[in-house]
């Protein structure tokens, strides 16, 4: 299949055709991505591209920040700095097989074209829509056909472009020219550095939903592209276009960090609860995992992006204080010196059979060895997994958490309500940062 077939997918397909579940996993991840970006905003990293945004990009007020200010910049800079904060905390949803945030990416950057286009709420997810299934299977084929592994800013602008050209009304010709721009020119993200040696850079996401966004507005003017990795993917990756729906396979997570480590947070929290062991007694943790998850190994972390790169640090947390969450991240909680000891404790170990799982499977095992007893968890998978989703309940409850205090923990219900009114302005979304300013 080629980028024709993308483009008409892109310009036709609806959220409100087909079974009901592609349209409620949609709205879980765009409810779980305005949570997580307004989250994000408290950290350092989107607090330096929020003064960016306003300092170069403030004549333009054609979208809102979710930093509940009230702020509004222009189309791209919106993109830009949401998308960056939506990912800062490592808590946006993911794809296992991409092994990417295909929310993050997409919905920043249709929410700020869909708000400067006065579009409805039903518009709005209809572009999230293709841009997340053009996006998840522009990775696809981008991996498939260099095997290189690069993080989502990689292949995310090409959904970026495909959510932002729905929204502009592209025509063939034009979307066709977006999708190939984007993904041209999206930042180049060698994932395993920034995983060994971690920055603010990540997965590149903000600077993918950015150029995808760019690439929309530059076709608009006669910018032409160079054809997309569809023409010559090596995997069928459109084929499966309006029939399967990746938006429905994705994962929602729990805790503040990478994906790779949640597994053993999960299995931690699980040991700490049923043994009930002092802490303060443990002489050694192993965690049994995938060869990838062990490359997480920084100890002593010395910023929040490397406390979410990090499985010691997380795994020490959990066995220490019964939970890992955005606060922990912060400078006060990394220089607890019993956590720090704690995590000079645990060992990464790669377990073949789990290996073999990956990436269809995220698993792992802990070990804790004390002087009184050795604990041994089950196989664990972290929560929110296809296989055991996050209920709904668990959603609104990580988003009540995220949001606040920025925003009203009783707007939940109210963005759930209008996200279920398709023909709401998409404004009507944004009234809770509105309303905070």
């Amino acid at each position: 299949m080629t980028t024709d077939d993308a483009v008409a997918f892109a310009r036709t397909a609806s959220h409100r055709r087909g079974e009901e579940p592609v349209a409620t996993h949609l709205r879980a991840r765009v409810l779980d991505t305005l949570a997580a970006a307004t989250a994000g905003y408290r950290l350092p990293t989107a607090d330096i591209l929020r003064t960016y945004a306003t300092d170069r990009f403030a004549d333009a007020v054609d979208a809102t920040l979710l930093d509940g200010t009230g702020t509004r910049v222009s189309l791209e800079a919106a993109t830009l700095v949401n998308a960056t904060a939506a990912n800062a905390l490592d808590i946006d949803d993911g794809h296992r097989e991409v092994k990417g945030h295909p929310a993050a990416v997409v919905v920043p950057a249709a929410l700020a074209a869909a708000e400067a286009a006065d579009a409805t709420v039903g518009e709005f997810l209809d572009a999230v829509l293709v841009g997340y299934e053009l996006g998840v299977r522009a990775g696809l084929a981008i991996h498939a056909t260099d095997a290189v592994y690069t993080g989502t800013g990689s292949w995310g602008a090409v959904g970026a472009a495909a959510a932002v050209g729905r929204l502009r009304n592209h025509d063939p010709e034009t979307l066709a020219a977006a999708l190939g721009t984007a993904e041209y020119h999206a930042p180049r993200t060698p994932i395993m550095r920034g995983v060994e040696k971690p920055g603010m850079t990540k997965d590149g996401i903000g600077w993918g939903s950015y150029a995808g966004t760019a690439a929309a507005l530059l076709a608009e003017r006669g910018f032409t592209g160079s054809g997309t990795v569809f023409d010559e993917a090596t995997v069928a990756v459109t084929d499966s276009l309006g029939e399967q729906f990746h938006v429905t396979e994705g994962y929602l997570k729990p805790y503040p960090c990478c994906r790779w480590a949640q597994p053993g947070v999960a299995a931690s929290l699980d040991l700490r609860e049923r043994a009930r062991f002092d802490p303060e007694a443990i002489e050694r943790v192993e965690v049994e995992t995938f060869a990838e998850a062990t490359h997480l190994g920084t100890r002593a972390p010395d910023s929040p992006e490397a406390s979410e790169y990090s499985y010691p640090y997380p795994v020490a947390v959990a066995l220490a204080r019964g939970r890992f969450t955005p606060a922990d991240l912060e400078a006060s909680a990394r220089g607890d010196d019993a956590v720090r000891r704690l995590a000079e404790r645990v060992d990464l170990v790669v377990d073949e059979g789990l290996d073999d799982r990956f990436p269809a499977e995220c698993l792992a095992r802990v070990t804790v060895e004390t002087p009184a007893e050795t604990y041994r968890s089950d196989v664990r998978r972290p929560p929110g997994a296809r296989e055991q989703p996050l209920t709904r309940a668990e959603r609104g409850e990580k988003a009540r958490r995220l949001l606040a205090p920025t925003v009203d923990a009783a707007a939940v219900e109210t963005l759930r309500e209008t996200l279920r009114k398709p023909d709401q302005p998409v404004r009507a979304l944004l009234t809770p940062w509105s309303d905070s300013a």
